[in-house]
Parts: C-alpha cells; sequence; structure tokens
C-alpha cells in the first residue's frame, strides 16, 4: 500500500504540474494586478472547491490504482491478491485521510497563490491583468468562475474516459 500511495503522490505532484522556472521577482505593480486578478477570480474560494471535488475523488481513485496495481503484480498468486486486496482496504482510510489533510492545508493554498504570480506576470501585462478582471467582476465572469471547478472535474473525467484506455494499452504493450 506504500507503494501504492507513493506513486500516486508522484502521479498528483506531476499533475499539477512542474516546477515554476526560476526567475526575478514581478515588479510590485505586476504583484499588486495579479492579486488583484486573483482577488476578482475568487481563487482562493475556486482553487479550494477543486481540491474539495478532488478530495471526495480520492477513495475511489486510491482504490482503484492500488487494485490495479494488485491485478497487474506477476508475484502474487490468487491467495497473495487477495492478501493485498484486504491489507489496501485496512490501509486505505489512513492514506485517504493523509493526503485529505495534504490537499486541503491552507498552507498549501498559500504557496500555490505565491507560485502562481510569477507565472501570470510572465503571461500577462499589468493592463492585460487589470482587464481580466474587470471581466471576471461581470455577471458572466462570476458565472464562468462559479463553474470552473465543475468544468474541470469533468474535464479530467472526460480526459481519463479517453486517454486511460489508451495509456493501459500502451503499458500492456510494453509488457509483451
Amino acid at each position: 500500500m506504500k507503494k501504492i500511495l507513493a506513486s500516486l503522490l508522484i502521479s498528483l505532484a506531476f499533475a499539477a504540474g512542474q516546477p515554476a522556472l526560476a526567475q526575478n521577482a514581478p515588479a510590485p505593480e505586476h504583484t499588486a494586478a495579479i492579486k488583484e486578478l486573483m482577488d476578482a477570480m475568487n481563487y482562493r474560494t475556486m482553487m479550494t472547491a477543486l481540491m474539495q471535488q478532488m478530495v471526495q475523488t480520492l477513495p475511489e481513485m486510491m482504490r482503484n490504482t492500488a487494485e490495479q496495481s494488485i491485478s497487474d503484480n506477476p508475484r502474487l498468486d490468487a491467495t497473495g491478491r487477495r492478501a493485498a486486496l484486504l491489507a489496501m482496504e485496512a490501509d486505505l482510510p489512513k492514506a485517504v485521510s493523509t493526503m485529505q489533510q495534504v490537499l486541503l492545508s491552507p498552507e498549501l493554498m498559500d504557496e500555490i497563490m505565491a507560485e502562481m504570480i510569477p507565472l501570470y506576470a510572465r503571461h500577462f501585462t499589468v493592463d492585460e491583468m487589470r482587464q481580466i478582471a474587470n471581466f471576471y467582476r461581470t455577471p458572466v465572469g462570476q458565472k464562468s468562475l462559479r463553474e470552473m471547478p465543475q468544468l474541470m472535474t469533468e474535464g479530467m473525467q472526460i480526459g481519463e474516459k479517453v486517454i486511460g484506455p489508451r495509456v493501459r494499452k500502451a503499458i500492456e504493450s510494453l509488457k509483451n
């Protein structure tokens, strides 16, 4: 189970993105515009909602990953698989709880938001960020923000549905 949890943590780290490139801190005016944009976007609330939705899918996702890993383990016979599945089910609540604590930590949100400042500074001018912030203050902008976590969750599910079978097929072909 520890190997499976470690694999899941690594997968989540890659899914969350790669570390930001080393860079100079944005100018104070840029930083202020980015914070204004994040405020208009309700960024913290939106990211927290996204993390909460992710946390709701954790038990099933972790169980599926563990079951697949156990099923694919050539060193396990039927008895070993049953024992591994029982052990996984016993360990799963603690693993899920640990992941929930990590993903719902306020410190995680603070760190993500701090890392987003240089990202936005690389891609948008101060004026562009102010224009985007103005859009997000409109009714349509607010609706897009309210719907975004659900859209992202459903989009990830669609991605898994479309990509998952291809990845599993590719992995299977590598085993042969």
